[in-house]
């Protein structure tokens, strides 16, 4: 019977993706609040009427609630890391937390990547640029409330807008203030409301880029009417802030750069009437405005801290000439940028575009800006003025911690932090994975470590002597006790103290702190936890870490606090580990430390299941919205998780006689889960959906409280198909298939030729297809389903040479007899195709990686470009990814991003005309300036790049500006676009291009906006001019060595590396050779002090299937036997003997580099007896064996010398232990058969052949 190989897809599930993204590919199910509807909501609120905004459901609401309090930070008992700085100081991160949409904010989704900002000891406001009045997603509200953040918002008003306050303006933001501000009595009607809604929400502050023009009437209203909202705040306690940009004044003119003054005074506020709580200056300040600032604040009796210096990190990353004059002057800090992402996220593609990579940077990003160059803020680096984003910039960067001190919020007990960022590549509990997805989930996030990383030697000392011999610390998604991630120290280190938390919490001596660990190569820990106590700080009291078990799994080791040395009373302000005497493949892994009282018992209240939204069903999985409520809640009631007894809530989900499934954990009150997998089947839709409650301590908490069983209806069909084979050959019959295994009958199949749309085959109803088809070339999917739909997928099938190889088959294996006795030759061949050939090879490239191609090798307007790729899959940022591109680091924003061309591989975009599903390709030419959007006459409308599937694509341009795009080999788009340029032309009159610099070509790599691509190219071609129609299917096929055309100046075929460079085969000749690079030293908008760095390539990997190379098909077999040995073999033959007697199964496998083919045969042949061979001695040989029966061992006597094997096989045949060794004349072996008591067959071979078989028994 033959095995079918696995079914080898050729496309991605939609929904299902679960690769590097930006943004998820999964729809948004959550609805927001519209900000042109907040008076309408007021109103509301003001009659005393508890509902949602218009448009938004109750459950989608709970994701914009806070439910965590407010923390206040540590005053009493606070210690710095530097002495100097003045902890009064505060820092304003007026970025968005979004995703390139602007979509999603902070709410949950299921990808990796995120904003997970989290170093919130050294800021104390988010300005949260992407959020409207006064919606603020909880993720964000949370986690900030918890470390003493502030949170606002921002009504985000165009640069040179006019704003007034009456009834006649029609622009949003004037009716919104207008009605806002209304009066009545004397009093302003909405104040009261206003705040109680921002406090039952979460939200502190709103924030006004307030760059518009208007009267001294309209700020004057303004001014007054954010000063009631800060005493109306008060009587609720909740603190309220305005954040203003300095740019309009009390006289409602611009007044950029002139620091704090007269002119905005009064917008500012005195102490008896604070109207303005940031204001964030312009960025042109020096030391001359922060000193006038300071007097004036003092004046108003305001503390200077209010103002804030500004920083544009978009526009010039955290280039300041000014920097020291913070030193002086006490002035806050804020740093803006930009409109969709914090650059500081958005620019972490120093290393690479994938997720991993992304988050890896963006956590080091944060680090070198905060902590400073040296990753320590006890060794700050001198001020530096001329840094840009770059990590290799940041490097020398002097650190926020230069004017800033860290702060932290840890002063309650329990405390317990497991180092969860708040994302994972899977969901953990107890460090097992409880659901394998890639997630994201802000108000997840752990308390992280207060310093990153405050580390020192013996002496308590960090300095650049010993930094480079101490313990290197980091958060790595590698691993998790709970959530995504852990903390990891590693590295070889004679001692190094990791201080990692600020506290002030009080103890008794029973209190017990753990530690949980694991350990990556041996089991000694290598370690101590160690604490210090209020005003004491350099005191520490410590206790060894035991060694582990066994490596690789997590331990806990928990002391008493009174086993530290530590008194009732007695608070502890610091916990850490201390690490020393590590070798060089050190790395300890910490997945929670904490403070618990274990006779605390918490009243942490049981969920009540509000509602359950089954939104989606496919085969197997389905996605879904649940709600509930540890409290009911009316009015103006807002009930937080400490109030009954909670840390956050576990979602759970389990589909009728499966197991339960911990998928995710969240602080809201309503849970958004994509994905809960489900095993297919009709019959299997019954699921139900729980929720349990989790107590502060972590381990405590509620039962699971489950909803009833629910059908979850299977409405969301996927239309992705697979092939059995990733090669086809004319005349081959293959068969295609859906992935999906719910997904009904199909009314039709059918294969279209990509370059005339003519059917080459198709079949009837079903939900797979057997086809074959005669004519080698690259072939269209037509899949019309159960409903008449339509689906395409472009270049699906290609039927290829047969002399590049193909996936190897077995038709059938035969034996030459049926019976035969143990000991003697069976021979079975074969008939089959092994498939072997000479394919071509492609070149791999992974993101950073991209292929460089000399730039001037083409020039002018009349070109085209070509090659064959296959995308493994796609990231696609908020341009999609980069497939080709010409430019050059050395220009400056946006040429460096952009240049002379890109052609781009899409992400789903709403055009003009018509929605552009996702993977499209674009091509764009310097002159169009509109980056985000591609130019919609030159896309490849209607032809999509799949994944895992060889496309072709040529882009030609003519001295005319007529742009085209060829998709397999079909001309899909044509139009000119006047406006097309090159740099060396403009460059002439741009200045942020540099003309001594030659533009190169690239193929891969991203980019700010743009993902680098993933997967292999082969047959890379540039032309110097514009080809036909009859020129790009010649293009398709490649070319030989001695037959290159005239105008292909640069081709490469990468059968063959030079080192680290590919020949040019092009008329260009090898002057032009290509090579793979990164760019190094690249981070956000600017490029500067970018270069390009050779990397070695990797070509050894199968390129385009069509197209004959030098990648060697072999094709190699594999027998299995039981207990038959091969004596010989050619191609299609074995000659097998067995030494036991019975019916034998034969298995044989063929494998190449296209795929694989495996066939079983059951009971070939039957294998019987050698008549008088058993437990006789043969003379020939002199081979005795004895005693027999024996206990433990029976001894082997051989009369010659020889190289022997003795295989000691059960009654069925199967070996059990096998021992070889050379023996000499008379020698006596003893061999222990460690088996139960029974029969046994010993097996001689001598030099590799059976010579006796001897029954043995053991008693």
């Amino acid at each position: 019977m033959k095995r079918i190989t696995l079914f080898a897809s050729l496309a991605l599930a939609s929904c299902l993706t679960v690769s590097a993204q930006r943004t998820p590919t999964h729809p948004l199910d959550i609805k927001d609040a519209k900000f042109e509807n907040l008076p309408n909501y007021l109103e509301a609120w003001l009659k005393g009427e508890k509902k949602q905004p218009q448009d938004v459901s109750e459950i989608d609401d709970q994701f914009f609630i806070s439910r965590v309090r407010p923390l206040d930070r540590i005053k009493d008992g606070d210690y710095k890391v530097r002495s100097e700085v003045n902890s009064e100081r505060k820092m304003c991160l007026w970025t968005p937390l979004d995703d390139p949409t602007s979509k999603w904010k902070a709410l949950p989704r299921y990808c990796f990547e995120g904003d997970n900002f989290s170093l919130w000891s050294y800021i104390d406001i988010h300005g949260n640029w992407t959020s409207p009045w006064v919606r603020s997603t909880a993720g964000l509200t949370d986690v900030a409330h918890k470390n003493g953040v502030t949170v606002g918002c921002v009504m985000s008003i165009g640069y040179g807008k006019s704003v007034y306050l009456n009834q006649w303006r029609q622009d949003t933001y004037s009716k919104v203030l207008f009605k806002l501000t209304k009066k009545e009595g004397g009093k302003f009607v909405y104040a009261a409301p206003f705040v109680r809604l921002m406090k039952y929400y979460g939200v502190n502050g709103i924030g006004f880029n307030s760059e518009f023009y208007t009267t001294a009437a309209t700020m004057s209203q303004l001014t007054e009417f954010f000063v009631e909202c800060h005493k109306e705040a008060a009587k609720i306690n909740w603190k309220f802030e305005v954040h203003w940009y300095d740019g309009t004044g009390d006289d409602g003119q611009i007044h950029f750069d002139w620091g704090l003054g007269s002119h905005n005074q009064k917008i500012f506020g005195d102490k008896d009437n604070i109207a303005t709580d940031m204001l964030f200056a312009n960025y042109n300040w020096g030391a001359g405005h922060l000193s006038n600032s300071v007097k004036t604040a003092q004046a108003l009796g305001r503390s200077s801290f209010d103002y804030y210096a500004g920083f544009d990190i978009q526009g010039r990353g955290l280039r300041q000439s000014s920097w020291s004059a913070l030193l002086n002057n006490d002035i806050s800090i804020g740093f803006w940028g930009a409109h969709s992402q914090s650059l500081i996220h958005q620019s972490a593609t120093d290393d690479g575009t994938s997720d991993i990579a992304i988050q890896k940077t963006y956590l080091k990003k944060q680090e070198l800006i905060f902590s400073g160059g040296n990753n320590n803020p006890a060794l700050l680096p001198a001020i530096k003025t001329d840094c840009n984003l770059a990590n290799a910039s940041l490097k020398n960067f002097h650190g926020l911690a230069t004017f800033l001190s860290a702060k932290s919020t840890i002063q309650q007990v329990p405390f317990v932090s497991r180092f969860n960022l708040g994302n994972g590549l899977s969901f953990r509990k107890d460090g097992e994975v409880t659901f394998d997805h890639k997630w994201y989930n802000l108000n997840t996030q752990d308390y992280m470590p207060t310093w990153r990383w405050w580390i020192t030697d013996r002496a308590d000392q960090v300095n650049t002597g010993n930094i480079n011999s101490l313990a290197k610390a980091e958060l790595t998604f590698d691993d998790a006790y709970w959530g995504g991630s852990c903390l990891s120290i590693s590295g070889q280190t004679d001692f190094s103290r990791v201080k990692l938390f600020k506290t002030m919490l009080e103890v008794k001596p029973d209190y017990e702190f753990s530690v949980t660990y694991k350990t990556v190569a041996g089991m000694d820990s290598h370690a101590k936890f160690f604490v210090a106590l209020k005003d004491h700080v350099t005191e520490y009291k410590e206790v060894a870490l035991p060694a582990v078990e066994a490596e690789g799994k997590w331990k806990t080791f928990t002391v008493k606090a009174s086993e530290l040395g530590l008194a009732a009373g007695d608070k502890v302000a610091m916990m850490g580990l201390v690490v020393e005497k590590t070798p060089a493949n050190y790395e300890l892994r910490v997945g929670e430390m904490a403070l618990r009282d274990n006779a605390k018992s918490f009243a942490t209240v049981a969920p009540t299941i509000k509602k359950v939204e089954i939104l989606r069903g496919r085969y197997n999985a389905c996605d879904f919205k649940m709600q509930y409520a540890s409290k009911e809640e009316t009015g103006w009631d807002k009930t937080y998780n400490d109030e009954v007894g909670t840390w956050y809530y576990e979602i759970y989900f389990q589909q009728k006689g499966q197991a339960q499934q911990l998928l995710t954990a969240t602080t809201s009150w309503a849970a958004y889960v994509v994905d809960a997998p489900m095993v297919s089947g009709a019959d299997k839709r019954q699921c139900r959906f729980g929720v349990r409650a989790v107590s502060p301590d972590g381990k405590k908490g509620s039962e699971i409280v489950w909803s009833e069983y629910m059908n979850v209806d299977y409405n969301q069909p996927l239309s992705d198909v697979v092939a059995d084979r990733p090669v086809i050959k004319p005349n081959e019959e293959f068969t295609l298939k859906y992935l999906d295994e719910m997904v009904p009958a199909a009314k039709e199949w059918k294969l279209q030729d990509a370059v005339t749309g003519t059917v080459a085959a198709q079949a009837a109803s079903g939900t797979s297809a057997k086809l074959t088809v005669a004519k080698e070339g690259t072939y269209d999917l037509v899949v019309v389903d159960s409903k008449g739909q339509e689906t395409i997928v472009r270049g699906k099938v290609k039927i290829t040479p047969e002399a590049t190889g193909a996936v190897p088959q077995i038709n059938n294996i035969t034996a030459d007899k049926t019976t035969e006795k143990t000991g003697q030759n069976v021979t079975y061949t074969y008939d089959g195709r092994l498939g072997e050939g000479k394919a071509s090879r492609g070149l791999e490239i992974s993101d950073p990686k991209m292929f460089r191609i000399p730039g001037n090798v083409q020039q002018g307007k009349s070109y085209s470009y070509a090659l064959w790729f296959k995308a493994d899959k796609f990231n696609h940022d908020k341009q999609g990814t980069n497939l080709i591109n010409k430019n050059s680091i050395h220009d400056k924003w946006p040429h460096n991003n952009w240049g002379d061309l890109w052609v781009t591989i899409r992400p789903e975009w709403q055009g003009q005309s018509k929605l552009h599903k996702a993977n499209e390709i674009s091509f764009n030419t310097m002159g169009w300036t509109a980056h985000d959007n591609p130019y919609e006459d030159v896309m490849s409308t209607g032809y999509n790049v799949t994944p895992g599937v060889w496309n072709h694509i040529v882009v030609t341009h003519t001295d005319g500006n007529i742009q085209k795009i060829y998709f397999n080999g079909r001309q899909v788009a044509s139009h000119s676009f006047a406006n097309s340029k090159r740099r060396e032309d403009v460059a002439q009159t741009d200045t942020r291009i540099d003309a001594n610099k030659v533009a190169d070509i690239f193929i891969g790599g991203g980019g700010v906006y743009k993902s680098g691509f993933n997967g292999v190219i082969d047959e890379v071609q540039v032309w110097n001019k514009p080809l036909s129609d009859e020129e790009v299917l010649q293009a398709m096929k490649g070319y030989k060595a001695d037959e290159i055309p005239d105008g292909l100046q640069a081709y490469f075929t990468f059968e063959e590396a030079n080192g680290m460079k590919f020949k040019n085969m092009g008329k260009a000749g090898s002057e032009y050779d290509g090579s793979v690079v990164v760019v190094d030293g690249s981070g956000g908008e600017n490029t500067s002090g970018a270069s390009y760095v050779d990397q070695q390539p990797n070509n050894n990997v199968l390129g385009f299937p069509g197209i004959v190379g030098t990648y060697d098909i072999k094709t190699v077999s594999t027998w299995t036997l039981g207990d038959g040995q091969i004596s010989s073999s050619t191609d299609k033959t074995a000659v097998v003997t067995y030494a036991a007697p019975g019916k034998k199964n034969v298995t044989l496998k063929l494998k190449n580099g296209w795929g694989e083919a495996e066939k079983t045969v059951e009971e070939i042949v039957e294998i019987t007896s050698e008549a008088n061979a058993i437990n006789d001695v043969d003379a020939q040989l002199g081979f005795s064996v004895y005693p027999n029966p024996f206990v433990e061992s029976v001894n082997l006597r051989f009369a010659d010398y020889g190289r022997y094997t003795i295989n000691v096989l059960g009654t069925t045949g199967a070996l059990l232990q096998s021992n070889s060794f050379e023996a000499a004349q008379g020698q006596v072996v003893n061999v222990a058969i460690t088996g139960a008591k029974g029969m046994y067959l010993v097996q001689v071979l001598k030099d590799g052949k059976i010579y006796k078989t001897v029954k043995v028994v053991k008693k």
